[in-house]
């Protein structure tokens, strides 16, 4: 009997192997992510349990993010209310999303935004949830309507948490997303790691 190598196993089975030593395993990872506004979508499927954000009113997205050699995961995402502090001693607290402005123009710089996702990976037994905290960048422009729209956006994920269970259980990283994801994919590159 001839076995085959499937390559769509290749990068979590050296992920697995890798991580049966010492320290962390990480790979790189590259892939696409698309969001689609999602109605049913609450802070209870977005943000891991026992989360202190809310959600931005009208910002909820089911998601589907395909990293090369991985299965799809899929979950939910959506733009929160979260508290920012300043690094500058007695500067005040405020609120995301943030609107940073440029010095004599109409439109912001850039407009900052926190979000939460929470990703299903696997089947059956092998089934991870993934929980993530994210920061989104958008240097915005008017619309044909006169709306504020993205021009260039930018988010940057990082893994907080998982369930615990399956066979990513225990995975850490970050990935970061160039360009728009609602509608359409966009590409996404970063690192897995497994302790």
């Amino acid at each position: 009997m001839k076995l085959r190598f499937i390559p769509a196993l290749a990068l979590p089975l050296l992920l697995a192997l890798a991580s049966t030593g010492a320290g962390a395993a990480c790979v790189p990872v590259v892939g696409a992510v698309k969001l689609l506004p999602d109605t049913a979508c609450t802070i209870r499927t977005v943000a891991q349990p026992g989360t202190p954000a809310t959600l931005f009113p009208g910002d909820c997205f089911s998601v589907q993010l395909n990293l090369a050699g991985f299965p799809t995961a899929t979950g939910y995402a959506g733009s929160t209310v979260e508290p920012l502090v300043s690094m500058v001693p007695g500067a005040p607290a405020t609120m995301a999303p943030v609107a940073v402005p440029a010095a004599g123009a109409a439109l912001p710089r850039q407009i900052v935004q926190t979000a939460r996702t929470t990703m299903y990976i696997g089947q059956g037994a092998r089934r991870t949830t993934l929980y993530t905290t994210d920061v989104v960048v958008i240097q915005p422009q008017l619309s044909a309507t006169g709306q504020l729209a993205p021009k260039l956006t930018t988010e940057q994920i990082l893994i907080s948490g998982t369930d615990g269970k399956g066979a990513y259980a225990n995975v850490s990283g970050h990935l970061t997303v160039m360009g728009s994801t609602i509608g359409k994919p966009a590409p996404v590159a970063g690192q897995l790691c497994l302790p």
